[in-house]
């Protein structure tokens, strides 16, 4: 079994973490909501205005347009989710102390 015996690696393996001190938790440019709230509310927007067009069009297969309408409440559902999840860390503040005792 002398062949299956690990060297020691004699290298230096120390290395500094840099210490982690943001400056804003949340960028200011996107009003205190997160660039993925941001991402899916335009995305919802774009989508929302493409499904007005495709009613809009009489030629529009309705197939499609159910296509588009099931997507935009898979995104809304995405958005919703989130802003659910996000909320209950957004107002905990302090919130998990009772539970500590």
């Amino acid at each position: 079994m002398a062949d299956t015996e690990v060297e020691p690696n004699n290298e230096d393996d120390s290395y500094q973490v840099p210490t982690y001190n943001p400056e804003h938790i949340l960028s200011p440019e996107f009003q205190g909501t997160s660039n993925y709230e941001v991402g899916v509310a335009d995305l919802l927007k774009e989508k929302t205005e493409a499904l007005d067009k495709l009613k809009q069009d009489p030629k529009t297969p309705s197939w499609r347009i159910k296509q588009a309408e099931d997507g935009l409440k898979k995104l809304e559902r995405l958005y919703e989710n989130y802003n659910i999840g996000m909320n209950v860390f957004r107002t905990a503040k302090g919130g998990r102390d009772n539970a500590k005792t």
